[in-house]
């Protein structure tokens, strides 16, 4: 049920991304867009199952690749580079290019920025979160457990974490980049939304490049936010139709059996993530994204590591561990209050 639960919290923040990729191209609303990626994905996962999964995201993590290598360095390039680009950051707030949050800030009391959020201890378990909760994660665990040879065991993770890295930095900093363009007046983010920020990548694309061209760059951030969609919606069936209703439903029950009940609970998953991302985004997609990386890092790195590294680690211990991850994770959620960025609106 953990698993379950994660997953669809974590699907919520990639309905809201397409949702928002779809409605960009086409001009149709996000509740328009967002049935309709629900209808998209879950057909061929439910017709396709993990053959077609496996396949889509072959092509769709190519895509994504190839598309962040070219487009990248040629958003980078129209902001006026990396020295131009942190000039204009730090004439907006000098703590933008500082290594972390937060210096003193003229216009606020106290020692604190109102928008202050990457402190050293945040960047310390923002570390953690990233390294450890996304390669948790259960649709990349199930990832590698698909490999046909042991043998990729042994360089695949390598590899799949190097290009994971260049990938996300080229991204991070063009999305300073789009940010430096929005200050200068290149491009203009949307002022109808209400997370207006999550559309700094794709406008300045746009802007970069030929129009033609640029409709392919949603293609590209579509890719990457569908590749995670159907995982995670193909794990959801498979945990429920193997690990809850085949152990404790119907243990006698045939593999066409639980292949159906499977394709059931693939359906029912996209209607509750309807439900629950069909209010407005928030202020910053990235924050649902990563409330979910985050609830994977307190239920899994530590049945994982301890089924990997410690001989004393039981079955039974593993789903009892995930348990008190989620319910230290709620806890810590309800006894603390988040702080978002961007409040000062010189800041922003």
């Amino acid at each position: 049920m953990t698993g379950i639960l994660v997953s669809l919290i974590y699907m919520v923040g990639q309905y809201v991304a397409i949702s928002m990729v779809l409605s960009w191209p086409f001009g149709i609303s996000y509740h328009t867009a967002l049935i309709l990626s629900a209808v998209i994905v879950t057909a061929y996962v439910i017709m396709g199952g993990l053959y077609a999964v496996a396949w889509t995201s072959l092509i769709q993590g190519l895509m994504l690749i190839i598309g962040v290598l070219i487009v990248a360095p040629v958003v980078i390039s129209s902001a006026g580079g990396l020295a131009q680009i942190n000039a204009v950051l730090a004439g907006i707030d000098p703590n933008f290019v500082a290594p972390w949050y937060p210096s003193w800030y003229p216009d606020l009391t106290g020692p604190y920025a109102g928008y202050a959020f990457a402190t050293p201890i945040f960047l310390v378990s923002f570390f953690f979160l990233l390294a450890f909760g996304l390669a948790s994660a259960p649709h990349v665990i199930n990832n590698v457990f698909a490999a046909r040879d042991a043998r990729y065991f042994k360089w695949a993770q390598l590899a799949a974490f190097t290009v994971y890295v260049v990938v996300m930095y080229l991204i991070k900093i063009s999305g300073y980049a789009g940010r430096a363009m929005a200050a200068e007046g290149l491009i203009s983010l949307p002022t109808n939304v209400s997370n207006p920020s999550d559309y700094a990548f794709v406008l300045a694309a746009e802007q970069s490049f030929p129009s033609v061209i640029s409709v392919f760059i949603g293609v590209i951030v579509l890719a990457a936010v569908m590749s995670t969609t159907d995982r995670l919606t193909l794990t959801i069936g498979t945990y429920f139709g193997w690990d809850i209703y085949k152990r404790f439903m119907n243990p006698a029950a045939s593999d066409e059996r639980i292949t159906s009940v499977s394709r059931l609970a693939v359906a029912a998953s996209a209607v509750l993530t309807l439900i629950m991302a069909w209010s407005k985004p928030p202020e910053l997609l990235a924050w649902l994204i990563w409330m979910g990386i985050g609830l994977m890092l307190a239920c899994y790195v530590a049945p994982l590591f301890a089924g990997l590294y410690w001989r004393r680690a039981t079955r039974e211990g593993a789903p009892f561990s995930m348990g008190l991850g989620l319910l230290a994770a709620g806890l810590a959620d309800t006894g603390t209050s988040s702080s978002t960025p961007c409040r000062s609106t010189s800041a922003c």
